[in-house]
């Protein structure tokens, strides 16, 4: 047979596992979030996708735990690639973050923290829980550095704090507000997400002190 027949016939099944995977991963997520790690078995996840349980295991050999941590893992980086993508199209640092807030801000933290206790009560494999957080937040990290040293280099903030620590800063004030809004939202003054982003960063941009006093 022809080689370049048989790696055009490798592709297109490379392409197909693919597509299959990411079917797999989006009916795995819709029922992980509406019934939880517990009230969801391998078959219910292949009857959903149409697929038989061993083409599931083909996927995921590991079984369910594999297919929840890798659940979360791509629901993780679809956020972040959706919000990155519309932060890239933004002008300047003022208006990157207020996307940036407004995206962090819309998060369902419902959502995450059982996903969070499901993933600590049911998964057994710490090392890969390990990884995911850390992966995740050191991504998140290097993104929002990268837009703050774009913004030390063209003059728009200051030098003297390096871009990785305003990173950390500006990230424990979004998310901050965001925990804020989940475990107290009747102490706290109900806000559109717009107007509390922008609060955040021109709170965090341009400083909270009475310019009048000083």
């Amino acid at each position: 047979m022809n080689s370049n027949k048989i790696s055009a016939d490798e592709g297109k099944h490379m392409e197909r596992d693919q597509e299959t995977r990411r079917r797999i991963l989006a009916v795995a997520e819709r029922l992980f979030l509406a019934k939880g790690f517990k009230g969801v078995s391998m078959k219910d996840i292949a009857d959903e996708v149409d697929v038989t349980t061993a083409a599931l295991y083909y996927h995921f050999p590991e079984g369910k735990q594999e297919l929840f941590l890798s659940m979360i893992q791509q629901a993780i980086e679809d956020w972040g690639e959706q919000a990155f993508h519309e932060v890239n199209q933004a002008k300047g640092l003022r208006q990157q973050l207020l996307v940036l807030t407004q995206h962090t801000l819309s998060r369902h933290l419902n959502n995450f923290f059982a996903l969070s206790r499901d993933v600590e009560e049911f998964c057994r494999d710490n090392s890969r829980k390990r990884e995911l957080m850390i992966s995740h937040r050191k991504g998140q990290l290097q993104r929002v550095t990268a837009l703050f040293q774009q913004a030390i280099d063209g003059g728009e903030v200051t030098q003297e704090i390096p871009a990785n620590l305003l990173a950390l800063m500006y990230e424990g004030m979004a998310m901050g507000v965001q925990f804020g809004r989940h475990f107290f939202a009747a102490d706290i003054e109900q806000r559109d997400t717009q107007e509390l982003a922008t609060m955040v960063v021109e709170s965090f941009l341009d400083g909270i002190a009475n310019q009048t006093k000083r």
